[in-house]
């Protein structure tokens, strides 16, 4: 099994655990209004946009942008994925359009997007440079890409979770009583997400990487911020999330 045939296995077979398990909260207050600010507070301009979730995975980006007003598509390469995304959207009133596509090259028309959106994607692609030069080609002049992910050093992006995933399940179950949201079970790591090794973004310093990308691809205004006490907005998240900073980096297609 080639690499990108293990990603797309390792989100198949999570897909029904991260819905269930590890999203439902962005659906509803507060979370829902949390990633819409977070995401919307960077709109290239006032009224409804037309905006693309990059690796939707269960939707919350596409169902929420969808209810506050905005023309949104979500795309996915897991078909698996894009299945609890559109019962998830159904569930709360919302009909994005969902497409089976690869993030890393992107087919639509040229300047087709007023705004591009991603969070925990880019980590997991294998030509991450090119993904960013495919999503510049489909942005309109101004246009704007939010992105959301984990910064971390060169070293390795190895988690205590990733290091010892027993450990991390009883240290969670001291803590509240309770298992953590997995989206697998936690014998399948090496099947959901030991590729992690794997990828180049896994050794990288982030966004440090990012920023250098997208300047060489032309991106204006580029800039970032740690919105890790805002996205960590319960006691659970700030347990499994501790001493991450979680970064939201913005970046503008020129106008000319």
């Amino acid at each position: 099994m080639d690499l990108k045939a293990k990603i797309i296995h390792g989100w198949d077979i999570s897909a029904k655990g991260y819905s269930e398990n590890v999203v439902q909260d962005d659906f509803v207050e507060p979370g829902k209004t949390i990633w819409t600010d977070l995401i919307l507070e960077f709109a290239p301009r006032a009224g409804a946009l037309k905006i693309l979730d990059v690796g939707t995975g269960p939707g919350v980006f596409a169902t929420n942008l969808t209810l506050a007003g905005h023309e949104t598509t979500g795309i996915d390469f897991s078909t698996a994925m894009l299945e609890e995304a559109k019962k998830n959207s159904a569930k709360y009133g919302a009909a994005p359009e969902y497409l089976v596509m690869d993030s890393e090259n992107l087919t639509f028309p040229e300047n087709t997007f007023d705004m591009i959106v991603a969070r925990n994607v880019v980590w997991i692609m294998q030509t991450p440079e090119a993904a960013y030069a495919s999503w510049l080609k489909c942005l309109k002049p101004g246009g704007r890409i939010v992105v959301f992910d984990t910064a971390h050093g060169k070293k390795n992006f190895l988690t205590a979770f990733d290091e010892d995933t027993t450990k991390f399940v009883e240290d969670y179950k001291r803590e509240f009583g309770k298992e953590p949201p997995l989206s697998f079970e936690p014998h399948r790591y090496e099947e959901a997400r030991g590729w992690k090794r794997e990828l180049k973004l896994s050794f990288e310093a982030r966004p440090q990487w990012d920023i250098e990308a997208l300047t060489r691809l032309g991106y204006e205004n580029i800039h970032w911020d740690d919105v890790s006490k805002i996205s960590n907005y319960t006691k659970e998240l700030i347990f499994q999330n501790a001493d991450q900073v979680y970064f939201r980096l913005v970046a503008e297609k020129p106008m000319n």
